[in-house]
Formats: C-alpha cells, sequence, structure tokens
C-alpha cells in the first residue's frame, strides 16, 4: 500500500530506522514523540536531541519521571530501566521518524534545496516560476512564505524543524505537487532538519559572513554548508557559485564523490552567464548552459541577481526542463518580495527595499543602485540584535560607499538598539555622512524627504519582514508599506502647496 501523504497510526523504529541499537528491547514500536521533557505525556518516546545550549540527553531522567515508554539517544544511559534505542545522529534519525509518520510524503516529490548566505529566496522563487511554467505544481518552502503548490502562507523560519516539514511535504503531495523548492538554512544543515530528504539538485549561491553567533568561525559556518552535499541522491549534481571565495573553499570539504557543476561570471565556470546589456529597469542576460545557450531580458537587474537567474536556470535544466521554457519564464519575473523590490507611486526618484543584511548583501546592493542612477545613493540599514555583534561595523564598511547613510534600528530584539548602532558606527571611517535614527519609522522618512529628482533610496536588512521584534514587543512594520505612506503624505503636502491661492498684494 502507498502511504506517501498518509499519516502512520505507529511506528517501528527498528524498521524505519535500519541498523540501530536497542537496550531493554528488540524493537520499539510508537506513534508519539517529543522532544522536551517538559511537554512529554505518558506513553510518548523521548527524543535526546542535543543543542547548542542544552543537551537532551541530560533530561532523560525527567522525561521517564513524566510517564516516557522509551527514550532515542546516541549514547546508552545506565540509570533508567524503559526501552532505549541508541542511533548515531538523534537528529538525523528524528527527522526521518517525523518523515514517516506522515507516509514519507517526500517519495513522490522531487526536491531541490538551495543553501548559500545571500540569494537563496531569489533562485528559488525563479526555480519555482520555471518548474510551474512548465506545468509542474511545486511546494515552496523559504524564507518568505510556504506553499503546499496550490496555498500559501507566511513564513515562520527559511528551513521549518523537522514535524513541520514532514507536515508541508504531506500537505504537498495531497495536492499532487510533483516538485518541492527549500531554502535549506546553516542552522538548518547543522541540525539535520532535512536529513532525510534525498535531494535531485542542490545549489551553493555563496558563503560569506553571517551567522557566526551560531557557529562560531568561518570553518564551522562552511563545513555547516558543505554538508547540503548529504543530502543529495547519489549521483545528483551540486552547483556551486565558484566566482564566490567561500563556494571555491567549500570545495576541499565536499566528499570525493560529489557530482560539483560549476557556475557564475568566469570563464571556466561549467554554466555562465553573460551581461550584454543594462538600462536601469532591465539586463540582457547571455547564459551558457549545459545543453546550449539561451539570451533573454530580466526586470532583475544587478550582477548578484544575474547569478540568482543562472543558478534558477542551472537547476532547472539538471531538472529536465527546456531552454525556451527557462528563458520565457525568468524573462516574466518583475520582482521578488522584498528583494530590490521598487516602490514606483510616480516620485521622481528611486526607492528599492532589500533584505540585505549582511556585509557582502549590503555591497551588491548598494553597487546595484549605483549602477541606476547619476544622483545619489541614500542607505537606511541597521543591524539585528542577539546576532553575530562583530559583523556590525563590517557592515558599517560596505555602506560607506553610500553618498548619505542613515543608521536605524533593525530588529533589535532584547539588545539596545542605540547600542547596536553605536557598535555599527565604529566600523565607519568617517562619519561626515551618516546620521544615527533609533526610529526606523522617521529613519526611512528623512531618507525619502531628502531624496531628489534621479536619487535612489535604499532601505534594507528586513525586505519582506512585516514585523519588527523591540524587547519582547513584537510590532507591524513592513518597510514597503512605510515608504508607500511617506511617499503618499509628501506628494500631497506638495499637492496642497502647488494649488494654495497666493496672498493678495496691495495695489
Amino acid at each position: 500500500m502507498n502511504l506517501s501523504g498518509m499519516e502512520v497510526s505507529s511506528l517501528s523504529l527498528r524498521e524505519t530506522l535500519g541498523p540501530v541499537s536497542f537496550v531493554s528491547a528488540g524493537d520499539v514500536v510508537a506513534s508519539s514523540f517529543c522532544c522536551d521533557s517538559r511537554n512529554l505525556r505518558p506513553g510518548e518516546v523521548f527524543v535526546a536531541v542535543p543543542g547548542k545550549s542544552h543537551d537532551g540527553h541530560g533530561f532523560i531522567e525527567a522525561a521517564v519521571s513524566a510517564g516516557a515508554s522509551a527514550v532515542m539517544v546516541e549514547r546508552p544511559h545506565a540509570r533508567i530501566n524503559i526501552p532505549q534505542c541508541v542511533v548515531p545522529d538523534v537528529r538525523a534519525a528524528f527527522a526521518k521518524i517525523c518523515l514517516a509518520q506522515q507516509g514519507n510524503p517526500q517519495r513522490n516529490l522531487t526536491v531541490a534545496g538551495v543553501t548559500g548566505t545571500n540569494g537563496k529566496t531569489t533562485s528559488t522563487w525563479l526555480l519555482r516560476a520555471i518548474l510551474e511554467s512548465a506545468g509542474r505544481t511545486t511546494g515552496l518552502l523559504g524564507t518568505i512564505e510556504y506553499s503546499n503548490g496550490r496555498a500559501r502562507s507566511a513564513a515562520a523560519l527559511t528551513t521549518p524543524a523537522p514535524p513541520q516539514i514532514a507536515h508541508l511535504f504531506a500537505d504537498m503531495a495531497k495536492q499532487r505537487a510533483s516538485h518541492c523548492v527549500m531554502e535549506i538554512s546553516s542552522h538548518a544543515l547543522d541540525q539535520r532538519r532535512c536529513a532525510a530528504l534525498p535531494l535531485a539538485v542542490a545549489a551553493i549561491t555563496n558563503i560569506t559572513r553571517d551567522h557566526f553567533d551560531y557557529h562560531g568561525d568561518v570553518r564551522n559556518y562552511r563545513t555547516a554548508k558543505s554538508r547540503i552535499a548529504d543530502l543529495l541522491q547519489p549521483g545528483a549534481p551540486l552547483l556551486i557559485g565558484v566566482d564566490d571565495p567561500g563556494c571555491r573553499a567549500v570545495l576541499d570539504l565536499l566528499p570525493s564523490s560529489t557530482n560539483v557543476t560549476t557556475f557564475g561570471f568566469t570563464e571556466t565556470a561549467q554554466t555562465r552567464v553573460e551581461l550584454t546589456s543594462a538600462t536601469p529597469r532591465s539586463q540582457t542576460l547571455r547564459m551558457h548552459l549545459r545543453s546550449g545557450t539561451v539570451e533573454f531580458i530580466s526586470s532583475l537587474v544587478g550582477r548578484h541577481n544575474a547569478l540568482n537567474l543562472l543558478t534558477a536556470a542551472a537547476m532547472a535544466e539538471q531538472l529536465g526542463m527546456d531552454l525556451p521554457i527557462i528563458a520565457d519564464s525568468l524573462s516574466a519575473v518583475t520582482d521578488i518580495p522584498g528583494r530590490m523590490e521598487r516602490i514606483d507611486l510616480g516620485q521622481p526618484f528611486t526607492i528599492l527595499v532589500d533584505y540585505a543584511h549582511t556585509p557582502d548583501g549590503i555591497t551588491h546592493c548598494l553597487a546595484t543602485a549605483r549602477a541606476l542612477t547619476r544622483g545619489r545613493v541614500i542607505l537606511v540599514f541597521g543591524a539585528g540584535g542577539d546576532r553575530d555583534r562583530e559583523k556590525r561595523p563590517l557592515m558599517a564598511q560596505a555602506a560607506s560607499s553610500a553618498d548619505s547613510i542613515i543608521v536605524t534600528s533593525d530588529n533589535p530584539r532584547s539588545e539596545s538598539p542605540a547600542k547596536i548602532i553605536d557598535e555599527i558606527c565604529q566600523g565607519f571611517a568617517s562619519l561626515e555622512h551618516v546620521q544615527a535614527c533609533i526610529d526606523r519609522n522617521i529613519a526611512i522618512q528623512k531618507a525619502v524627504s531628502m531624496a531628489q529628482p534621479g536619487d535612489v533610496v535604499v532601505i534594507a536588512g528586513r525586505g519582506h519582514e512585516s514585523i519588527q521584534q523591540i524587547g519582547s514587543r513584537s510590532i507591524s512594520f513592513d518597510d514597503r508599506k512605510v515608504a508607500r505612506r511617506i511617499v503618499r503624505e509628501l506628494q500631497s503636502l506638495r499637492s496642497d502647496s502647488d494649488h494654495r491661492i497666493p496672498n493678495a498684494v496691495p495695489a
């Protein structure tokens, strides 16, 4: 019986996980699993997940006291008398169990995964567009949204936890989706959230500085990214962006059996892209793919977007899409939510809202903005709280190419917004064209108000996000909506001023 997409009432861990060991039992059959001893219900299997701050193995006795029927561990526990399932990697085993509980819906889906510091969202969004244009019902899991191929909902995490992944995949199976495109974060790779998902194709876009608060250093971060190769089906290709030094460094971390395909601008890349012409609103690309060359015009401007378009095209080709469909589909995509998204209400200057929140992201964002104008580039940006503090001055260095800079709040979370801004500003060689403004609303208002015809205003850091985290408060705040409101207010004020009747002049 094909159980794909159908919830299974109970599982044999021996049958589900393969060659694993058991203590005080020959097998464990269960229908419910719990990773938090505080929430465990009697009869559930306690899964002792190792974490960054807490190791589930330290809560085994608490789980037994709460009524656990068995435990899943990486090392046997001597002081308990219930069955123990001993596995090499609890996280990977839990991911496999979650999918098995849903009837292994991934078996009927062709899954593509993208990781990288920047470009994941745009690349996956574009790949889905190609697949849907080719008539494939395609699910999407990413930073902006989760989709089962028909209905969409706002995303909570770039890559959700294993139980949610399993439910979302089951939902895709119910909708008869044939494909799923996923953003796979470094956290998800390190935590094995996708360990049971066989990828038909994967890509690493680039690896620059980010998430050092979690990974600790660049080697750990690159190692986490390289683990996407572990998810590939035998012989499935891994696309590597060889223009990027971080990606080139990852080549040495991959298993020798990895089927690597390189992409980029460089002549030596196996799939490459050329920019043949560009205007402020479009660029013409020539792509040299494995099965031929295509040329098309895209509304997504900038060299970084040329690489995102190439990533999607090369992955689609590996999935069997024809070149004309690839070119036509990419030409039809006009924007990606919160990724260099234009706010156009007829104002005589350009406003772009972008998710750039790393030094590399800001660098590429400003380079694209500079190419759009002969006027000034005005930048509004900040940095997230409770995240990698060492990148803050590096973000300032990247921002220094703008003509006027307003440093403001992003998502300060539990940190002082003023302190975050101060740590950013320490990275500027000069504060001559820099001002600080804690209130992001006022910061955007200042930037839009100072813009002259032909200028470009870049509002960076939050992109599509609609909630701002300030302390314990979650505030509704969408950069795009704020920018539109401010433009309308300024247009209204100017209209009122233009139509005001002048005072009478005495004879």
